[in-house]
C-alpha cells in the first residue's frame, strides 16, 4: 500500500513586525536624577511607566479616565462649569496647573509610605489631567508604575521635573 506525503503551503506569511502597541520613551534629568518615562498604548489601558536609577517599580496606580472624560459637569481645567472665571485672578494660572477634582487615583500596589503614597496619586491624577487635556475623549484606564527614588523628599522642583518629562512622553 503506498501513502503520499502531501507538501501543503501556508495560506498566510510571516513578518517580523514590532511590538504591537504603540509605546514611546523619554528620558531627562528630574531632581538631579536620570529618569526614564516609558508610555505604552494598548486599546483598553494607557500604561505609562517612571522609572530613576535602578529604582525597581515600588508603587503601581491606576486611574479610570472614562467617567471623568464623559463628565459635563467638570471642564478640563477641573472646574465647575458653574464656576465664574471673572473669580479668579487675571494673573492665576496656578489654577490651571491643578489636577482635575474628578480623578480618582487609587494605589493598586506599594504606596506603604504615606507620603509616597500622596505624590503617586497627585502625580496619577496630574498624568491623568494631562491626557483628559490633550484627548477629552478619552476612556482607557490609566496604569502608572513608579520607581522614584526619595519620593518624600521629592519637593515641588523635582515633582515639576518630572511632571515636564511626562508631558514631553505624552
Amino acid at each position: 500500500m503506498a501513502t503520499t506525503t502531501a507538501t501543503s503551503t501556508p495560506a498566510y506569511t510571516v513578518e517580523p513586525t514590532p511590538f504591537p502597541a504603540p509605546s514611546k520613551t523619554t528620558s531627562g534629568y528630574a531632581n538631579n536624577t536620570l529618569t526614564t518615562i516609558n508610555r505604552i498604548s494598548f486599546t483598553d489601558r494607557l500604561l505609562m511607566t517612571i522609572s530613576q536609577g535602578d529604582r525597581s517599580f515600588s508603587h503601581w496606580i491606576h486611574v479610570p479616565l472614562a467617567g471623568a472624560s464623559s463628565s459635563e459637569t467638570v471642564n478640563p481645567m477641573g472646574r465647575n462649569t458653574n464656576y465664574s472665571h471673572s473669580n479668579l485672578d487675571e494673573d492665576d494660572g496656578d489654577v490651571d496647573l491643578l489636577p482635575r477634582s474628578d480623578l480618582t487615583a487609587t494605589t493598586l500596589l506599594g504606596g506603604t509610605k504615606r507620603e509616597d503614597e500622596i505624590v503617586g496619586q497627585t502625580l496619577a491624577t496630574m498624568i491623568g489631567s494631562a491626557v483628559l487635556m490633550k484627548r477629552p475623549s478619552e476612556e482607557r484606564l490609566l496604569v502608572l508604575g513608579l520607581g522614584l527614588q526619595g519620593v518624600g523628599e521629592m519637593g515641588r522642583q523635582g515633582f515639576e521635573e518630572v511632571v515636564g518629562l511626562v508631558l514631553d512622553c505624552l
